[in-house]
């Protein structure tokens, strides 16, 4: 039997390579961690070293293809001289007029340093955590960059507050972390804009984004948050993502993906408080051989909540697009109503999009329900625009736009709007 063993141990996905201690030690000291956050980084390193890398049998990681990308030889290229990502905030108000209202808008390292208790209390401790996965502890590892942004209670701010993160060509490596925390009645909207500087072609040597987001809704608060990614092609782009939404708390969470190689994000919205509401919307197009995961999950704790996913993406050339969608209720949780679509536009027959929707229900007062298609450009809307003097071309533009319209007219900025459209629309040629 133990000759057998190890033909039958499932093959990783990746192979994580050597990280030891010193190492660990060294890259907190290059960045002069305070001392909090260095105790943070090898509690994450214990949990990675412990944490076997995902493989196959994992039904998450089943239908994905890594066989060309090299996560050891990434790992190794890890640098504190060089691994920080520009970035950019963009604050509505000014910043003695933030300090006045007590909001923090700040860089991860700014606010490690200058709000430590915000970030001791909240910080990989009940949304995002090292235990949760493989790519959870690596991110808790080399965490660097990033935003936080904190409301108080009763805060109310309608105008955006906005980031711009970029990777340049040739930059190797990146672990941003977003964490937003609203207190009881507070409101806000927060648009993040993450991209390679430039084109960034798939010739390029591999490189790696391995970022985190946190979202933490108290009693009665509003958040409006909006993630586009628009990575260069050389780029393997995972993301664990969660949010914690309170009573009687809204959360409007838009996702949008055209850019990197590969992408893998893991995103979840738990309703620990009676009368919570997630709206989760996500937009994606993959062209020529791009592979877009999204693995998405609704998890209701408490009864009277509703959350309702809509994510649609449009594929051409040879790309895969996989979405697996699932709502969990939990005993106790009743009243909840919950549901979840993923719509799909093939705009090559060598393209593949799977779309897997499930429900784990175990209370009996519920109404939750699903569905996913996946089709093609029907020949009359096509017939229709031809036939008024629109080219061929223009006329799959428009299809396409309007396919995508529900969930990009969610977006509450014209100018990130527009933006999205604009890539959009050079996908389709």
């Amino acid at each position: 039997m133990s000759l057998l063993s190890p033909m039958l141990k499932p093959a990783p996905v990746v192979k994580p390579g050597e990280l030891n201690r010193e190492r660990v030690e060294a890259y907190s000291a290059a960045l002069g961690d305070p001392e909090w956050l260095a105790a943070r980084r090898m509690d994450a390193f214990r949990v990675f070293r412990d944490t076997p890398a995902p493989n196959r049998h994992d039904e998450l990681w089943r239908r994905v293809d890594l066989s060309l990308f090299n996560l050891e030889r990434v790992i190794a290229a890890v640098d504190p001289s060089e691994n920080v990502l520009a970035l950019e905030l963009v604050a509505p108000l000014s910043q003695t007029e933030l300090r006045q209202h007590g909001v923090v808008f700040a860089p991860f390292e700014r606010a490690a340093r200058d709000h430590s208790d915000l970030l001791q209390r909240y910080f990989m401790t009940e949304c995002v955590k090292v235990t949760d996965a493989f790519f959870a502890a690596l991110h808790g590892v080399f965490v660097r960059g990033g935003a936080v942004l904190y409301v108080p209670a009763g805060v109310k701010i309608e105008a955006p507050f906005r980031t711009f993160t970029r990777m340049r060509p040739d930059q190797r490596t990146g672990f941003n972390h977003t964490l937003i925390v609203l207190e009881e009645g507070a409101q806000a909207v927060l648009i993040e804009d993450f991209a390679t500087e430039g084109t960034a072609s798939s010739d390029l040597p591999q490189a790696f984004y391995n970022g985190a987001v946190e979202i933490i809704l108290k009693d009665g608060a509003q958040l409006d948050y909006v993630s586009v990614q628009d990575w260069g092609r050389n780029v393997y782009n995972f993301t664990t993502e969660r949010a914690r939404v309170g009573a009687r708390a809204t959360l409007h969470w838009v996702v949008g993906g055209v850019g990197s190689k590969f992408t893998k994000s893991l995103i979840e919205a738990d309703l620990v408080a009676p009368h919570g509401t997630a709206l989760l919307s996500g937009v994606y197009f993959a062209d020529t051989r791009q592979q877009l995961h999204y693995d998405t999950q609704q998890n209701h704790y408490a009864e009277a909540c509703k959350s309702d996913l809509l994510y649609k993406a449009a594929l051409r050339d040879e790309a895969r697009t996989v979405w697996r969608g699932n709502i969990r209720v939990f005993p106790g949780a009743q009243k909840t109503d919950a549901y979840q679509a993923n719509r799909n536009l093939q705009l090559s027959t060598r393209s593949r999009a799977d779309s897997i929707p499930g429900l784990e229900i175990e209370a009996d007062d519920v109404r939750c329900t699903h569905g996913s298609t996946v089709g093609t450009i029907e020949t009359e809307p096509m017939f229709y625009l031809q036939a008024r003097g629109i080219p061929p071309v223009e006329a799959r533009r428009l299809i396409v736009e309007g396919f995508f319209a529900p969930v990009i007219e969610r977006i509450p900025l014209e100018e990130t709007r527009e933006r999205l459209l604009a890539e959009i629309a050079k996908k389709i040629g």
